[in-house]
């Protein structure tokens, strides 16, 4: 019997925007803005190199169909801005793979994270089938801001972002839907994130030196 002909991984390709489907359910609104506003100040000369250095993970499902396992934020940035076709890297080929045993391979492997923006988990069938359709969860936001600020470290483990998103959503009230309401959170968010209630996170970096005065 002869193997099936698939990719290997870390193969490169580009794909078009509209035929990659999330293994999430949410992105944080903000954090895709930020995300657009850095992909227009790259100059023209330089947007491919840009677009490269920051490659969609895919996983070759049944079908062929795209699924993203990493960048989603970077995804959802692109379509926004009507870009049609992204650089893409493939983590996995496992388009022989039947419907059931892909997404049991996926979930065994922490590659799809079904959760809702509420934080609570969904069936799979509920993953939205289009970048496009994935929803705003501000604690995603929250979480992306408070890292880039220095809050934690980021850490290669699955889904510290929404450990930590989890984390605010518990100790910090919405809503968060206004500049000032955000700005807020993300002052609260901040110090949480150096306090000893973090220090069970993936990348806590432990409490803040107090200032002397």
């Amino acid at each position: 019997m002869r193997e099936p002909r698939t990719l290997r991984s870390g193969s490169k390709l580009m794909v078009p925007l509209d035929a990659l489907h999330p293994t999430q359910i949410t992105v944080g609104a903000y954090h895709v803005a930020q995300k657009m506003h850095v992909t227009r100040r790259i100059a023209p000369s330089r947007r491919a190199a840009f677009l490269d250095r920051h490659r969609v993970h895919v996983v070759i499902g049944p079908e062929h169909t795209l699924y993203v396992v990493d960048h989603h934020h970077w995804v959802r940035a692109w379509h926004d801005l009507g870009l049609t076709h992204v650089p893409a890297i493939v983590r996995a080929d496992i388009s022989y793979l039947g419907e059931r045993e892909f997404w049991r391979w996926m979930v065994e492997r922490h590659m799809v994270h079904p959760y809702d923006e509420r934080g609570k988990r969904r069936p799979l069938k509920e993953l939205p089938v289009s970048v496009h359709d994935m929803r705003d969860d501000p604690y995603r936001s929250l979480e992306a801001f408070v890292q880039l600020a220095g809050g934690y470290r980021k850490v290669k483990q699955a889904y510290p972002d929404f450990r930590w998103a989890d984390f605010f959503r518990k100790h910090i009230e919405g809503p968060l839907d206004t500049s000032e309401g955000f700005a807020a959170a993300l002052v609260r968010g901040f110090r949480l994130a150096h306090s000893a209630r973090a220090r069970n996170l993936p990348g806590y970096i432990g409490r803040l030196a107090c200032a002397s005065s």
